[in-house]
């Protein structure tokens, strides 16, 4: 009986094995991902300005003598990590995805938020392209927790433009996407990083700080990179642009009254020509294996639905052109904005 009972208990651990497996590697298809994905006809010859994709929200904007990184999150540490371990800046991954995008000069890093998957490794992508840091309060303090020089950290006020070379700059105060979850909401949102943080940490230390919308302003477009789906009534209203790289994390799961008011206050405010959806991969997922989108699993649990939330986007904006960029790939800003 002892036998029985022992073999079974065996056969459905391995099934809930094999299932949680399965659900985290099964990817649903998004079939944005392949009617929207660019790729540059011709290589980028380094003039004008190019952009870059990364991964999750690190997008690279250079034309040859300025060169700005948004986040610069490049450790992606495994769910397990996240949810039940400590996580930090791991500087080998780092490296090799620094050389893999061809960075090696940077003039700013600038995180969209203090969460871990966008501003834990920042300190250290600044430090080892010579970059400045610009941020909120919090992100200061993962700087300095890093030992980041206080002379290399900018803290600007909401609406303030920065000058960075040929570049314009300005961080526009905003607003994470809300969790569903109330315990989500209560330990990540609405909190600052008091005092330098330390690595490695919980993962859940690493608070929203401020949430910004950023706006690039340069001779050859304008271009703005909002990480998150969540948006302040009416801040963005005096700013356009050309290209939007939209947070869409998590917009799958609010209801349609919160996703045409996402839109109204963030596309429809900032009036652009090209949206480019930003936030939508796995960030557990290493970027050496390529791009993913979420996985089964998080759809299962959470309701995270990548091709929903395209699908939200593209059903409210029909005239607007749509753009999946390539991880690694640098393509010009005149063959993104390019009429079809």
């Amino acid at each position: 009986m002892k036998k029985i009972v022992f073999y079974s208990f065996i056969g459905v651990l391995g099934f809930i094995v094999v299932l949680l497996t399965v659900l985290l590697n099964y990817r649903p298809h998004v079939p944005q991902l392949e009617k929207y994905g660019i790729e540059a006809s011709l290589p980028s010859t380094g003039n004008g300005l190019i952009v870059q994709f990364t991964g999750n929200t690190n997008i690279l904007i250079s034309d040859g003598k300025t060169s700005i990184l948004t986040d610069g999150f490049f450790t992606r540490p495994g769910v397990a990590k996240v949810l039940w371990g400590e996580v930090a800046p791991d500087e080998s991954i780092i490296k090799y995805c620094l050389d893999r995008a061809g960075i090696e000069q940077l003039d700013a890093v600038i995180p969209v938020h203090s969460h871990f998957d966008h501003a834990m490794d920042s300190p250290i992508v600044a430090e080892l392209t010579g970059a400045t840091l610009i941020g909120s309060e919090s992100t200061a303090n993962i700087g300095r927790g890093l030992g980041f020089p206080e002379n290399q950290m900018v803290i600007p006020k909401s609406g303030e433009t920065i000058q960075l070379g040929t570049f314009k700059v300005t961080l526009v105060k905003g607003r994470h996407w809300p969790y569903p979850d109330p315990e989500m909401r209560a330990k990540l949102l609405d909190r600052e990083i008091a005092l330098p943080l330390i690595p490695p940490m919980n993962a859940f230390e690493y608070v929203e700080g401020a949430s910004y919308t950023i706006i690039i302003e340069h001779a050859e477009a304008t271009v703005a990179i909002h990480g998150s789906a969540g948006f302040i009534p009416n801040v963005l209203n005096e700013y356009e642009v050309d290209i939007l790289f939209l947070g869409l994390g998590g917009l799958e799961t609010m209801d349609g009254v919160y996703n045409d008011n996402y839109q109204m206050h963030v596309v429809d405010a900032l009036s652009p020509d090209v949206i480019v959806p930003i936030h939508w991969d796995d960030f557990f997922i290493p970027l050496k294996d390529g791009i993913k989108s979420r996985s089964l699993l998080e759809k299962v649990l959470q309701g995270m639905d990548v091709k929903k939330s395209f699908e939200m986007v593209e059903e409210r904006n029909p005239n607007r052109k749509m753009v999946v960029l390539p991880l690694w790939e640098r393509l010009n800003v005149s063959e993104i904005r390019r009429k079809d």
